[in-house]
């Protein structure tokens, strides 16, 4: 319980994002980090991709969008469904153009880039949470954990 209890404090640090996720699939989290404790620590990775952090420079945004690649790749890899595939080939599409747009904001000036890199942080944000569920959803899925719904 100590251990499910630390990431709901994580949950609370990152934000709205991670407190609706960990809300929703709370006893499926609890039970993949009961039947693997090393889980939380991979979890708390994946939440710590929703957290804005400390500043937003450019290196950093940079590096998130990395992890979100990398993220995506496994996804695919991991599909179930050519649904998934899709999805996650998607995703992977759309930070492949952020990376790509993310070394000319150094080149632009100060107002137009703190605009830009406001707009980029908001998106990246957005798939940062629709991957980090996409991924939840995939791990709870591979340990077969089903609700007294059935829903998993």
């Amino acid at each position: 319980m100590g251990k499910f209890r630390s990431l709901i404090r994580l949950a609370a640090v990152v934000g709205p994002t991670a407190i609706k996720l960990v809300q929703t699939y709370g006893p499926q989290i609890r039970q993949l980090i009961h039947e693997n404790p090393q889980y939380l620590q991979i979890f708390k990775g994946r939440l710590s991709l929703l957290s804005a952090g400390s500043g937003r420079a450019v290196k950093q945004l940079s590096e998130r969008v990395s992890v979100l690649r990398e993220q995506t790749a496994y996804l695919y890899g991991a599909a179930n469904s050519a649904e998934m595939a899709q999805q996650a080939a998607r995703w992977r599409d759309e930070l492949e153009s952020i990376a790509k747009v993310l070394p000319v904001l150094n080149q632009l000036e100060r107002a137009e880039k703190k605009k830009m890199r406001k707009n980029i942080d908001k998106h990246v944000d957005e798939l940062a949470a629709k991957i980090v569920q996409a991924t939840l959803e995939d791990d709870i899925e591979d340990a077969e954990i089903v609700t007294e719904e059935g829903n998993n």
